[in-house]
Protein backbone atom coordinates (compact mmCIF):
# COMPACT_ATOMS: atom_id res chain seq x y z
CA UNK A 1 0.00 0.00 0.00
CA UNK A 2 3.00 2.33 0.84
CA UNK A 3 4.33 2.06 -2.66
CA UNK A 4 0.75 2.24 -3.97
CA UNK A 5 0.44 5.27 -2.35
CA UNK A 6 4.15 6.34 -3.45
CA UNK A 7 3.79 5.92 -6.92
CA UNK A 8 0.17 7.66 -6.66
CA UNK A 9 1.67 10.75 -5.49
CA UNK A 10 4.30 10.85 -8.18
CA UNK A 11 1.75 10.08 -10.81
CA UNK A 12 -0.51 13.09 -9.59
CA UNK A 13 2.32 15.67 -9.50
CA UNK A 14 3.57 14.52 -12.51
CA UNK A 15 -0.29 15.42 -13.99
CA UNK A 16 -0.06 19.02 -11.91
CA UNK A 17 3.53 19.77 -13.28
CA UNK A 18 2.27 18.86 -16.83
CA UNK A 19 -0.84 21.28 -16.08
CA UNK A 20 1.43 23.81 -15.27
CA UNK A 21 3.97 23.17 -18.34
CA UNK A 22 0.37 23.11 -20.59
CA UNK A 23 -0.66 26.78 -19.16
CA UNK A 24 2.72 28.10 -19.24
CA UNK A 25 3.36 27.62 -23.22
CA UNK A 26 -0.19 29.23 -23.79
CA UNK A 27 -0.06 31.96 -21.37
CA UNK A 28 0.02 35.85 -22.41
CA UNK A 29 3.41 37.79 -21.92
CA UNK A 30 1.38 39.21 -18.76
CA UNK A 31 0.35 35.69 -16.84
CA UNK A 32 4.39 33.85 -17.44
CA UNK A 33 5.02 35.96 -14.46
CA UNK A 34 2.01 34.33 -11.95
CA UNK A 35 2.88 30.41 -13.69
CA UNK A 36 6.44 30.41 -13.04
CA UNK A 37 5.45 31.72 -9.54
CA UNK A 38 3.09 28.54 -9.14
CA UNK A 39 5.78 26.57 -10.71
CA UNK A 40 8.10 27.82 -8.25
CA UNK A 41 6.27 27.58 -5.02
CA UNK A 42 4.70 23.91 -6.41
CA UNK A 43 7.64 22.28 -5.01
CA UNK A 44 7.36 22.66 -1.42
CA UNK A 45 3.76 21.65 -1.72
CA UNK A 46 3.28 18.35 -0.26
CA UNK A 47 3.25 15.63 -3.04
CA UNK A 48 -0.02 13.62 -3.30
CA UNK A 49 -3.82 15.19 -4.17
CA UNK A 50 -2.47 18.31 -2.76
CA UNK A 51 -0.05 19.35 -5.38
CA UNK A 52 -2.75 19.08 -8.56
CA UNK A 53 -5.72 20.78 -6.04
CA UNK A 54 -3.29 23.36 -5.68
CA UNK A 55 -2.22 23.68 -8.93
CA UNK A 56 -5.57 23.87 -10.17
CA UNK A 57 -6.37 26.69 -7.42
CA UNK A 58 -4.10 29.38 -8.49
CA UNK A 59 -4.60 28.50 -12.38
CA UNK A 60 -8.44 28.96 -11.41
CA UNK A 61 -7.92 32.40 -10.12
CA UNK A 62 -5.63 33.57 -13.24
CA UNK A 63 -8.27 31.95 -15.91
CA UNK A 64 -10.77 34.08 -13.59
CA UNK A 65 -8.63 37.12 -13.90
CA UNK A 66 -8.49 36.48 -18.10
CA UNK A 67 -12.26 35.99 -18.12
CA UNK A 68 -12.98 39.33 -16.83
CA UNK A 69 -10.65 40.95 -18.63
CA UNK A 70 -11.94 39.50 -21.92
CA UNK A 71 -15.09 40.62 -20.22
CA UNK A 72 -14.05 44.66 -19.98
CA UNK A 73 -12.62 43.95 -23.49
CA UNK A 74 -15.42 43.09 -24.84
CA UNK A 75 -18.12 45.91 -23.27
CA UNK A 76 -14.41 48.39 -24.60
CA UNK A 77 -16.16 48.66 -27.88
CA UNK A 78 -17.98 50.83 -29.42
CA UNK A 79 -21.89 50.37 -28.52
CA UNK A 80 -22.84 50.17 -32.40
CA UNK A 81 -19.99 47.68 -32.95
CA UNK A 82 -21.01 45.38 -30.20
CA UNK A 83 -24.59 45.69 -31.39
CA UNK A 84 -22.99 45.12 -35.01
CA UNK A 85 -21.12 41.90 -34.10
CA UNK A 86 -24.05 39.59 -34.29
CA UNK A 87 -25.52 40.78 -37.31
CA UNK A 88 -22.12 40.78 -39.23
CA UNK A 89 -20.83 37.29 -38.07
CA UNK A 90 -23.76 35.22 -39.37
CA UNK A 91 -24.46 37.79 -42.32
CA UNK A 92 -20.84 36.33 -43.75
CA UNK A 93 -21.58 32.34 -42.55
CA UNK A 94 -24.61 33.17 -44.82
CA UNK A 95 -23.09 34.24 -47.72
CA UNK A 96 -20.58 31.53 -47.67
CA UNK A 97 -23.68 28.95 -47.52
CA UNK A 98 -25.49 31.11 -50.72
CA UNK A 99 -22.60 31.12 -52.79
CA UNK A 100 -22.29 27.46 -52.10
CA UNK A 101 -25.63 26.35 -52.74
CA UNK A 102 -26.35 28.34 -55.88
CA UNK A 103 -23.25 28.81 -57.90
CA UNK A 104 -20.41 26.23 -56.57
CA UNK A 105 -22.71 23.11 -55.80
CA UNK A 106 -26.36 24.25 -57.30
CA UNK A 107 -29.33 22.59 -55.87
CA UNK A 108 -31.71 21.35 -58.12
CA UNK A 109 -34.32 20.31 -55.91
CA UNK A 110 -37.86 22.98 -55.25
CA UNK A 111 -37.73 24.18 -51.99
CA UNK A 112 -40.74 22.24 -50.94
CA UNK A 113 -38.45 19.27 -50.20
CA UNK A 114 -36.65 21.47 -47.97
CA UNK A 115 -39.81 22.60 -45.38
CA UNK A 116 -38.82 21.28 -42.47
CA UNK A 117 -35.01 22.83 -42.36
CA UNK A 118 -36.37 26.11 -43.51
CA UNK A 119 -38.76 25.72 -40.53
CA UNK A 120 -36.14 24.74 -38.30
CA UNK A 121 -33.65 28.13 -39.84
CA UNK A 122 -35.94 30.33 -38.89
CA UNK A 123 -36.42 29.39 -35.35
CA UNK A 124 -32.89 29.13 -34.96
CA UNK A 125 -32.78 32.60 -36.46
CA UNK A 126 -35.02 34.07 -33.85
CA UNK A 127 -33.00 32.03 -30.91
CA UNK A 128 -29.58 33.82 -32.54
CA UNK A 129 -31.98 36.99 -31.80
CA UNK A 130 -32.55 36.85 -28.68
CA UNK A 131 -29.06 35.60 -27.61
CA UNK A 132 -27.59 39.22 -29.47
CA UNK A 133 -29.71 40.71 -26.98
CA UNK A 134 -28.91 39.04 -24.38
CA UNK A 135 -25.07 39.21 -25.00
CA UNK A 136 -25.03 42.93 -26.30
CA UNK A 137 -27.47 44.29 -24.08
CA UNK A 138 -25.74 47.04 -21.23
CA UNK A 139 -26.80 47.36 -17.99
CA UNK A 140 -27.73 50.67 -17.25
CA UNK A 141 -30.83 50.14 -19.90
CA UNK A 142 -31.30 46.05 -20.60
CA UNK A 143 -34.91 46.37 -22.64
CA UNK A 144 -34.04 48.77 -25.21
CA UNK A 145 -30.17 47.75 -25.79
CA UNK A 146 -31.08 44.10 -26.58
CA UNK A 147 -34.29 45.12 -28.34
CA UNK A 148 -31.52 47.38 -30.16
CA UNK A 149 -29.29 44.40 -30.54
CA UNK A 150 -32.00 42.29 -31.72
CA UNK A 151 -33.29 44.77 -34.24
CA UNK A 152 -30.13 45.55 -36.20
CA UNK A 153 -28.73 41.61 -35.98
CA UNK A 154 -32.14 40.69 -37.98
CA UNK A 155 -31.97 43.97 -40.44
CA UNK A 156 -28.06 43.23 -41.13
CA UNK A 157 -28.77 39.76 -41.58
CA UNK A 158 -31.61 40.67 -44.08
CA UNK A 159 -29.16 43.06 -45.74
CA UNK A 160 -26.45 40.93 -46.32
CA UNK A 161 -28.48 37.96 -47.66
CA UNK A 162 -30.36 40.19 -50.11
CA UNK A 163 -27.60 41.70 -51.28
CA UNK A 164 -25.62 38.55 -51.58
CA UNK A 165 -28.72 37.15 -53.67
CA UNK A 166 -29.04 40.30 -55.82
CA UNK A 167 -24.99 39.80 -57.13
CA UNK A 168 -25.34 35.75 -57.38
CA UNK A 169 -28.28 36.25 -59.24
CA UNK A 170 -26.92 38.88 -61.75
CA UNK A 171 -23.52 37.54 -62.40
CA UNK A 172 -24.52 34.44 -62.52
CA UNK A 173 -27.83 34.56 -63.89
CA UNK A 174 -27.89 31.55 -66.32
CA UNK A 175 -26.94 29.24 -62.98
CA UNK A 176 -29.37 30.24 -60.63
CA UNK A 177 -32.34 29.89 -63.84
CA UNK A 178 -31.75 26.75 -63.59
CA UNK A 179 -33.49 26.22 -60.27
CA UNK A 180 -36.91 24.39 -60.49
CA UNK A 181 -38.59 27.27 -58.00
CA UNK A 182 -37.32 30.14 -60.05
CA UNK A 183 -37.99 28.70 -63.41
CA UNK A 184 -41.57 27.88 -62.59
CA UNK A 185 -41.47 31.49 -61.52
CA UNK A 186 -40.79 33.02 -64.01
CA UNK A 187 -42.83 31.33 -66.49
CA UNK A 188 -45.78 32.30 -64.50
CA UNK A 189 -44.31 35.78 -63.86
CA UNK A 190 -45.44 37.45 -67.17
CA UNK A 191 -42.09 38.82 -67.76
CA UNK A 192 -40.30 38.69 -70.72
CA UNK A 193 -36.88 39.04 -68.70
CA UNK A 194 -35.19 36.89 -66.70
CA UNK A 195 -32.79 39.41 -65.17
CA UNK A 196 -36.06 41.84 -64.12
CA UNK A 197 -37.99 38.98 -62.42
CA UNK A 198 -35.04 38.18 -59.91
CA UNK A 199 -34.05 41.50 -59.73
CA UNK A 200 -37.72 42.12 -58.90
CA UNK A 201 -38.00 39.55 -56.18
CA UNK A 202 -34.81 40.36 -54.25
CA UNK A 203 -35.83 43.92 -54.24
CA UNK A 204 -39.31 43.04 -52.83
CA UNK A 205 -37.51 41.38 -49.95
CA UNK A 206 -36.19 44.77 -48.30
CA UNK A 207 -39.78 45.83 -47.95
CA UNK A 208 -39.48 42.91 -45.03
CA UNK A 209 -36.68 45.18 -43.55
CA UNK A 210 -39.28 46.84 -41.05
CA UNK A 211 -41.05 43.07 -40.00
CA UNK A 212 -37.92 41.32 -39.59
CA UNK A 213 -36.52 44.40 -37.27
CA UNK A 214 -39.75 43.90 -34.74
CA UNK A 215 -39.42 39.85 -34.31
CA UNK A 216 -35.52 40.73 -33.96
CA UNK A 217 -36.23 43.35 -31.37
CA UNK A 218 -38.90 41.16 -30.31
CA UNK A 219 -36.76 38.29 -29.70
CA UNK A 220 -33.81 40.63 -28.27
CA UNK A 221 -35.51 42.20 -25.61
CA UNK A 222 -36.73 38.42 -24.73
CA UNK A 223 -33.05 38.16 -24.41
CA UNK A 224 -32.31 40.88 -22.45
CA UNK A 225 -34.80 40.10 -20.02
CA UNK A 226 -33.60 36.38 -19.71
CA UNK A 227 -30.74 37.82 -19.01
CA UNK A 228 -31.81 40.17 -16.58
CA UNK A 229 -33.82 37.44 -14.64
CA UNK A 230 -30.56 35.35 -14.21
CA UNK A 231 -28.58 38.03 -13.07
CA UNK A 232 -31.39 38.71 -10.33
CA UNK A 233 -31.17 35.20 -9.70
CA UNK A 234 -27.31 35.39 -9.21
CA UNK A 235 -28.00 37.97 -6.11
CA UNK A 236 -30.39 35.81 -4.34
CA UNK A 237 -27.88 33.29 -3.98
Amino acid sequence: MGMLARTGGRLMGAAARGLLAWFGSRANPSERAWTEALRGEFEVVEEGMAQPLWALGGLSLLSGTRRRTLTRTWYSWPGLLRSSAFGLVLGAVLVIGIVRSNVIVPAHESDDEYTAWYVAFYFGLLVYFGVAGMVASNARDRLASSAWAGALTAILVLVIVTVTFIVIDNLFLDVVMQQPDKANGFRHSGLTSQRDYVNRDNFAALALLPIFGAFGAGFGALGGLIRKQIGQLRRFQ
